[in-house]
């Protein structure tokens, strides 16, 4: 009560009441260093006044100086982000640190300080130049607010400035369960969804100037894809204006949920699809026997095969197949690529349908015995390729589902001299994908399954690898698209004959690379 008296006696020998009467009104007490609070209002702005603008406050600063409200602006910061925490703590002592960060932040962010002190009346009182509220992102007042809980704390301490912001603001200005109730961090909520889809959630920021100021744009990126776009004077406002723009596509549309979810399927498969790659790479590694496939493989047989096989279905009265049409019919033998060929696959069964289908075999026979070199080729690159294995090292067979006699012709012409075992169809070994053929070149070559590859271009050929315990390299120069074959679950693939040289090499140097198991003592 002395002191309140005291102060009441002091307002009487003030030359300029006004001020100091309305600072009681907003402070709920009577400051005893009015200098301080003088300062916490003075805006940097006047350090720029000219002269006719200085005479206008001449009245209310005796002398223009170089001092502003910044410092006390620093300081009242502080003060004021711990009394709040310190309120907040009090108040929700069950929350955890997250909820109180958040809060606190949007208590004492710029925005919401500078409603603060528009409503608190505190424009009225400060000094500055006439152009400081043109500005986009004006925070005049709030940092003269903060200015203010310095002088605050300068001039009657910590338990006064406590007071005043408990009984003051909290008591008149901010509504707690008002801010709880509509709270509007669109980047806290869709985090929030993105933790519980455990999605991955980035910002990229592009800054430019225009004549109000920097302006920030940001996109949200979730998973890679774009998910919202925001504007804004400042970092925080634009992201936050990106996130609320993704929350209301995704609650409203789920095209943009269902392409997020798309991506991080392809992603996943994606990496399934390297790891698998990595392991099957690895099974390379050490072996120095290639089994290869004949047509599609080493050789273009696509045309004498077509040539042949229209042959035998003219020879029969059969209307004939297009070049794309023979080439998904090979890859089972030559007595399943005519059955496929015929306009209704015969009943092995029925005499009449096992007749007519010997008389369109035996045509075929007859003429692609005659013809089977006349388009056939080798690949590019396969000649230097099988030079550079068998330079290397490497043992050579072929395993075929053509007729023997056609197998033993191609070899004698083409693989004699890089190539030491060709086994094709007779009635000793079952087709492929039976693992006959390849245990059978195994045998003859005098290796073990565990020491080979397997290199083909077709379904059949990744089944027979499967079945005699082979790792596949697929080659896509062949019968097949690589589309198909990795729906037939090929993983290792050679866009060209090099490749496979690259794929041996690659293998080889991993191989080298990893850890060596030591022998315990």
């Amino acid at each position: 009560m002395i002191s309140l008296l005291i102060d009441r006696v002091r307002l009487l020998f003030l030359r300029e009441r006004k001020p100091y009467y309305m600072l009681k009104d907003i402070l709920g007490f009577y400051p005893h260093h009015i200098e301080l609070y003088v300062l916490a209002l003075k805006h940097k702005s006047l350090h720029h006044l000219s002269e006719e603008e200085a005479k206008k406050y001449k009245k209310k600063i005796r002398k223009i100086d170089t001092l502003n409200n910044e410092r006390l602006e620093f300081l009242g910061d502080a003060i004021l982000g711990a009394i709040v925490a310190d309120i907040l703590y009090r108040k929700f002592g069950t929350k955890q640190e997250g909820f109180l960060t958040t809060l606190r932040s949007r208590i004492v962010c710029r925005k919401s300080l500078n409603q603060i002190a528009n409503q608190m009346g505190l424009g009225k009182l400060i000094l500055h130049s006439g152009d400081v509220y043109k500005s986009h992102n004006s925070y005049v007042n709030g940092n003269a607010f903060e200015a203010l809980c310095g002088a605050v704390y300068l001039d009657r301490g910590y338990k006064y400035c406590y007071r005043f912001i408990e009984k003051e603001i909290f008591g008149k200005y901010v509504s707690l369960d008002e801010m709880l109730q509509n709270s509007p961090n669109y980047k806290s909520r869709l985090l929030e969804w993105c933790q519980k889809h455990q999605y991955k959630m980035q910002f990229v920021y592009n800054e430019s100037r225009e004549q109000t100021g920097p302006v920030f744009k940001c996109q949200v990126l979730i998973e890679g894809v774009v998910s919202g776009n925001g504007k804004g004077y400042k970092k925080v406002e634009s992201d936050q204006l990106a996130c609320k723009e993704a929350l209301q596509a995704i609650e409203q549309n789920s095209k943009l949920a269902l392409r997020i979810a798309e991506t991080v399927e392809a992603r996943n498969r994606k990496m399934q699809q390297r790891s698998r790659y990595d392991k099957s790479l690895a099974e390379l590694a050490g072996r120095k026997t290639i089994v290869f496939d004949l047509d599609g493989t080493l050789m273009d047989t696509l045309q004498d095969l077509y040539l042949s096989t229209n042959y035998a279905l003219r020879t029969c009265g059969y209307p004939e197949r297009t070049l794309d049409e023979i080439r998904s019919f090979v890859g089972n033998g030559v007595q399943k690529l005519i059955m496929r060929a015929m306009p209704a696959e015969p009943d092995m069964e029925d005499e009449e349908g096992n007749a007519a289908f010997q008389r369109c075999f035996e045509a075929f026979k007859n003429h692609y015995i005659k013809h089977c070199q006349d388009n056939t080729r080798l690949y590019p690159g396969i000649d230097k390729l099988l030079a550079e294995l068998k330079e290397k090292g490497y043992r050579l067979a072929i395993v075929s589902n053509k007729l023997q006699a056609g197998v033993t012709e191609l070899y004698e012409k083409w693989f004699k001299d890089s190539i030491e075992v060709a086994i094709g169809e007779s009635a000793n070994v079952r087709r492929k994908p039976a693992p006959d053929m390849v245990e059978e070149a195994l045998r003859q070559l005098g290796t073990q399954k565990e020491d080979a590859i397997y290199v083909g271009d077709s379904d059949v050929d990744l089944q027979t690898a499967c079945n005699s315990g082979l790792p596949c390299i697929s080659v896509l120069w062949g019968f097949r698209s690589k589309e198909f074959l990795q729906q037939q679950g090929a993983v290792i693939m050679a866009e060209n004959p090099d490749k496979i040289v690259d794929l041996l090499s690659k293998s080889a140097r991993r191989d080298s690379h990893a850890p060596k198991e030591t022998k315990a003592n």
